[in-house]
């Protein structure tokens, strides 16, 4: 079956996409982070990416660093899976793995906040990024037209 976005399993697709939207994800959230706390004249470590346990940790610059972060990730879920039916999927593999290095790095996160962050981020990166790819999906096709771009009306 060859053609257009076959359906085939291909699993080295899929985990190229994964790892491509976790580079994306933590690239962005580091990449905000260390110029708001540049602005902010704070010093920059990695407690700030694998928030958990710290409240105190939960500030404005964390909080905008993560919100920004989710249209970067929406970008990538546009360029990178083009598929609107898998958004939500990409995005909650994303932060599974985030809960996970944050589990490793800093312990089960018993913040209420970095929860409610968590799904803030997860609701708006996957809304963002469906808006992205159906607007993409719903282009029209061009089947006939010459060079210009212009519709020949079925005419040869």
């Amino acid at each position: 079956m060859a053609g257009f976005r076959s359906y085939a399993w291909d699993p080295l697709l899929i985990i190229s996409q994964m790892i491509a939207m976790q580079a994306i994800f933590y690239f962005g959230l580091g990449s905000i982070l260390y110029f708001l706390a540049f602005l902010h004249v704070e010093e920059i470590s990695l407690e700030r990416v694998f928030i958990s346990t710290h409240s105190e940790m939960l500030d404005l610059v964390t909080l905008i660093a993560y919100i920004l972060n989710c249209f970067i990730s929406s970008v990538g879920l546009w360029y990178v899976v083009q598929r609107s039916k898998q958004c939500l999927d990409f995005t909650i593999t994303i932060h599974f793995w985030h809960f996970i290095l944050t589990f490793v790095y800093a312990g089960f996160p018993r913040v209420a906040a970095w929860w409610g962050l968590t799904i803030v981020s997860v609701v708006l990166t996957t809304l963002l990024g469906e808006y992205l790819c159906r607007h993409t999906e719903l282009q029209d096709i061009p089947i006939m037209g010459n060079r210009e771009g212009t519709s020949t009306g079925g005419v040869p």
